[in-house]
């Protein structure tokens, strides 16, 4: 009887110190390396890294999912490079040039024009000028390459759409371009003959 007296006790005793009153805190722990975990933050300095820091630099050549990468630089001879540039996608040629069109709109009417002749919103407004339309008359050397290049770094006015824009966007917006550059070329007034 003395003995289970005893053994309560000890045991209303052991309850008693596992409690605590503080409310903030979470009372006393006997396997503290499981209650709490042993992560690190992401910046915060580790002894055991490479880098000594928790968040870690990617192996090198890791390429991320769905990222193609361009290795044009963004300079005038990247330009240049970028006319006779092959890494146009094969799918190209088979994409629908209307399938870019509520991409155009979104992201290059308001300076090039919904008809691809310069006259966008922006430049009626005069916000923005000296915006080019595609016909060959104002841009005769642009290609398919040269508008990639021009969506990844930018050119003049026009800022790098490259982190607005996934690869495959910008190959329907390229189309529809070439498309707006054939509408504008046709429209065009014919060259007088040389007299």
């Amino acid at each position: 009887m003395k003995k289970g007296i005893l053994l309560s006790g000890l045991c209303a005793l052991g309850v008693m110190t596992a409690c605590n009153s503080d409310k903030s805190t979470p009372g006393y722990t006997y396997m503290d390396d499981m209650y709490r975990s042993p992560s690190l933050e992401t910046y915060e300095a580790a002894e055991n890294t490479a880098q000594g820091t928790a968040a870690q630099l990617p192996v090198e050549g890791t390429v991320a999912r769905g990222y193609v990468p361009y290795d044009l630089p963004n300079s005038n001879e990247g330009y240049e490079a970028s006319k006779n540039n092959a890494a146009v996608p094969a799918y190209f040629a088979e994409l629908d040039a209307e399938a870019g069109k509520e991409l155009y709109g979104q992201f290059c009417s308001h300076c090039h024009g919904e008809k691809g002749d310069g006259n966008g919103i922006l430049m009626q407004r005069e916000k923005i000028l000296g915006v080019p339309g595609y016909g060959s008359d104002r841009l005769p050397d642009i290609t398919p390459g040269t508008i990639y290049h021009v969506i990844m770094h930018g050119k003049n006015n026009m800022g790098s759409h490259a982190s607005q824009l996934t690869y495959e966007e910008r190959w329907k917006i390229i189309k529809y371009v070439m498309k707006l550059r054939q509408d504008q070329s046709a429209t065009a007034a014919p060259a007088e003959p040389a007299v």
